[in-house]
Parts: structure tokens; C-alpha cells; sequence
């Protein structure tokens, strides 16, 4: 143990040395010292290696601050793969967890995936320190970012009254660990903050916040239970329901921005979107049944399917989850889709994946916050080209190897079992081609691709707003409005 505390004190002062002093070359050994240590699992105990991680992502995450890329930037890439391996660690080391969670956050942010780092500022806010003031004033600095680029003032507003309150509760610590965020707070300072604190005070002081949102659900016990699960998971597609969890956030409110269009042309565009929109919110309530086991029994009777002594599943409701995972997939290539179909791009063998988004200069070109979220979203929908160490880790956990999963279904055989302990004692030959994997494990892979389209779906209304704003407009354009014909 001792041996341990005296590596990691020795490796923190050298990293914190290099930083200092802006020695890249130092840190680039270090690196690999640190990647050597952690690759042995037999080097420490997870504590000791979940530390090392930590360090390891601290070093990448300089590095890819000194490159200025964002749409290619592999130093910020690993320092998302050491966040996540990290959480993958049995036993990490608990009072190092709220950082990871804050610096996996600024990361994704850094990537422009804001609705992906908002609820890992929230989780990293929790507990009093260090992390806590980092992430009040990341998460208040990155909704009021995002503020500006909603094309709903309602949305705006509400981003910027949450972004008051995160601000606010900083201030009122007292205490500041950075004396540059303390004075960017500070009054007349002439930051940007400081002049939004200023601005809003007066207005937003005694605002109500969504839970203090007067609506009030009507609707029956089931559709009740489904909303519910939608809005705590932060499923409905509502740029709302990522500040709170409020009934008033129960809507799929999100539409496809106002854009230009000749006069002869119709809504061809949006009405692309509403297809996807609906598809996605079949798919989401087909997940939610799947998961609360809802189906006809009916249908799992008088089947005679082999038993291979695994505990093997052939349960309607793991049909259902299967289905839901199969269109999610099938509208994240469809938002491809759409973006070839408004950039004019003319491509072929259009896929959500990133081989798709590096052949298209044009979409780097745009230097599009949405565009470069999606570009390294799609990354982690995208195969593993034979890279044996792509699967394991730059995949969320829970969504380990979704890209892999999704070709099986599609074209191959996943067998769900109970529980993988009672595997592979029974059989063993080369006609078992199954893609394994628990019901536990389907449902967190099935949440992940959920929350992900989702995410992606924004990103994308987002990335065509953006670029309409900053279009330069002809004279013979015209802006095809929302007033266009809509169903409730």
C-alpha cells in the first residue's frame, strides 16, 4: 500500500511539474509510463489503477487543449477513453469519482456533445469541494452557450434562468478554490458571466424554475407510468427535459428549425424530421414495454424452440427491446440521411458512422458546433476495423461493443440468457456463431442507443439552425417558417 501512495504522490508532482511548465515532451513519457502500469492487471489493485487513469486523463486533456483541433483531436478522444474506463473498474477510488465525472463532462464539452456532458456536471455538482465549484460553473457557462444556439425563446429562457441559479448557488459559496473563476464572478469584472449576472438578476432572482411550472399532467395511470419513465430518463425530445425532470417537460417538442427553401419547394425537409421524430417515439415506447415486460403471453406458447442449457431467452418482451434497438439504429442513419439530402452532399453508402463524416470536407468545413458533436458521436457507432482494443475502449460500458451488437442483429444471431455464470459449460463448437449477452445487459446497451439517438436528433436540429443563421441570405430566398401545417 505504501509503495502505491509513493508512486502516485511521485507521478502527480511530475505530471503537475509538466503542466506547470508546459513540457508536452515529458508528459508524452509519462503517458506511457502510466499506460504500461495500467494495461498489467497485475501491476495493483483497481484503486491503484483507477488513479493512474485518472492521472492519465488529466495529461491527454492538456495535450488536447494545446492542439486547438476539435473536429480531429485523438488527445481529447483518450481522455474520453480514460473517463471511461475508469467507471469500468470494480473497485475505483471513490474521492477521485466527482472529478472524473467534471472532467469527462468539460471533454465531451470541449467535443461540442453538451447534452451528453450536461448530466455528468450535474452528477460531479453533488458533493461540496473542488469539483463541485468546477462543475457549477462549467454546467452554468455551457447552458448559457447553448442558450444562444435554441430557436425557441421559451427554451432560451429557461436555459438562462438555470444557468443564473447554477451561477447564483456558486457565489453564495463564498470560498473559491480558482481565484480566475472568483473573478470572473465578480461584479464589473467585464467577463462575460459577470455581465450575464448583471443583466438577468433582477428578472430571474424571483423566476420559478420548471418544478415551480404550474402544468399539470391528465392522463391516464399507464400513459402516466410511460411519461414519467420518459422524463426521468431524459427521453423526450425536448431540449427542457435536460435542465429538469418536471412534468412540464413531457412533450416531444422538438421541431425541425426554420430554413430556406424555394418558393416551389414544400416542407420535404421537416416533414424527414417528423418521420424520424415519430419513428423514434414508437421505438422509445416499444423499449419501455420491452423492458416492463408488456406483451401478448400468448405468443411465447406452443413455439418448441431449442433449450441450449444456458439459460437461454425467448421471451416476447426481449423481441420487443431487440426491435427498439434495431430502429434506433436505423434512424441514426437516416439523420446521415437528412444532412446529405441539406448539405447537398451527393454521397453514397450513407451510414451514421465516422468513416461516413470524415469523407464529407464539407461538413468540417462549416465549423458547426452540432456538426462536430455528431462526427464524434458516430464514432462510437462505428466498427472496429480490426482494431482489437476498438470494441473495449471507447464504447461507453454499458454500450459495449453496440456497433458489433447491431450488425448481429441485423444479420447474424444474438442469444439472450439470464445469466452468462451458466454458460458455456454444455456445448462448445464452431456452429455456435451467437453474439452473447444477458437481458440486463441488452436493456443497458438498448438505453444507451435510446439516449444517444436521441442526443443525436438534437445535435442535428441544432447543426441546421446554426448553419441558416449563418447562411448569407439572397434575395430571391425566402425562410420556410414552423407555421407550416402540423399534427398534434
Amino acid at each position: 500500500m505504501n509503495n502505491d501512495l509513493d508512486l502516485l504522490n511521485s507521478l502527480a508532482l511530475d505530471i503537475d511539474s509538466a503542466i506547470d511548465n508546459e513540457r508536452a515532451d515529458l508528459l508524452i513519457i509519462l503517458s506511457d509510463q502510466i499506460n504500461r502500469l495500467t494495461k498489467d492487471e497485475k501491476a495493483g489493485s483497481d484503486n491503484l489503477r483507477s488513479t493512474l487513469t485518472f492521472y492519465l486523463s488529466n495529461i491527454y486533456q492538456f495535450l488536447g487543449a494545446r492542439s486547438g483541433d476539435i473536429w480531429e483531436n485523438p488527445d481529447y478522444a483518450n481522455a474520453i477513453i480514460c473517463h471511461r474506463k475508469f467507471y469500468r473498474f470494480k473497485e475505483y477510488t471513490e474521492n477521485i469519482l466527482h472529478k472524473v465525472q467534471i472532467n469527462h463532462a468539460n471533454s465531451l464539452e470541449y467535443l461540442c456533445r453538451v447534452f451528453e456532458a450536461i448530466p455528468l456536471w450535474k452528477k460531479g455538482i453533488v458533493n461540496p469541494g473542488e469539483p463541485q465549484e468546477v462543475g457549477l460553473y462549467r454546467l452554468a457557462s455551457g447552458l448559457l452557450n447553448l442558450s444562444g444556439h435554441l430557436y425557441d425563446d421559451s427554451h432560451t429562457y429557461y436555459y438562462q434562468l438555470y444557468s443564473y441559479k447554477y451561477l447564483k448557488a456558486l457565489k453564495s459559496k463564498g470560498f473559491f478554490y480558482h481565484s480566475g473563476i472568483q473573478s470572473s464572478l465578480a461584479a464589473g469584472s467585464g467577463s462575460l458571466t459577470s455581465k450575464f449576472l448583471e443583466h438577468v438578476q433582477d428578472s430571474f432572482d424571483s423566476a420559478p424554475d420548471l418544478l415551480g411550472h404550474d402544468y399539470t399532467p391528465r392522463h391516464a395511470k399507464e400513459e402516466m407510468r410511460y411519461r414519467a419513465w420518459c422524463k426521468d430518463n431524459v427521453l423526450f425530445l425536448n431540449p427542457l427535459n435536460d435542465l429538469d425532470s418536471a412534468w412540464v417537460v413531457d412533450h416531444d417538442v422538438l421541431s425541425f428549425p426554420p430554413y430556406r427553401t424555394p418558393v416551389s419547394q414544400g416542407p420535404y425537409l421537416s416533414a424527414s424530421f417528423s418521420s424520424m421524430k415519430n419513428e423514434f417515439c414508437y421505438y422509445r415506447h416499444v423499449f419501455y414495454e420491452g423492458t416492463t415486460k408488456q406483451y401478448k403471453r400468448f405468443i411465447d406458447k406452443d413455439k418448441y424452440l431449442t433449450d441450449t442449457l444456458d439459460g437461454v431467452i425467448y421471451e416476447g418482451h426481449i423481441e420487443k427491446v431487440k426491435s427498439a434497438l434495431r430502429g434506433c439504429f436505423s434512424v441514426l442513419d437516416k439523420i446521415s440521411r437528412l444532412l446529405d439530402k441539406y448539405y447537398n452532399l451527393n454521397s453514397k453508402n450513407i451510414a451514421f458512422n465516422r468513416q461516413w463524416f470524415c469523407q464529407q470536407k464539407i461538413l468540417q468545413d462549416q465549423i458547426n458546433p452540432f456538426l462536430t458533436a455528431l462526427y464524434w458521436l458516430s464514432k462510437d457507432f462505428s466498427p472496429h476495423d480490426g482494431n482489437e482494443l476498438r470494441p473495449s475502449y471507447w464504447l461507453e460500458d454499458s454500450a459495449f461493443e453496440v456497433r458489433e451488437l447491431r450488425n448481429e442483429l441485423e444479420h447474424g444471431w444474438v442469444r439472450v440468457v439470464s445469466d452468462k455464470k451458466h454458460q458455456a459449460a454444455f456445448w462448445g463448437n464452431e456452429h455456435d456463431y451467437a453474439y452473447k449477452l444477458t437481458s440486463l445487459e441488452l436493456i443497458e446497451k438498448g438505453m444507451y442507443v435510446l439516449k444517444q439517438t436521441r442526443n443525436a436528433l438534437m445535435y442535428m436540429c441544432l447543426a441546421i439552425n446554426h448553419t441558416e443563421k449563418n447562411h448569407p441570405k439572397k434575395d430571391d430566398d425566402i425562410i420556410l417558417s414552423n407555421d407550416v401545417p402540423t399534427i398534434n
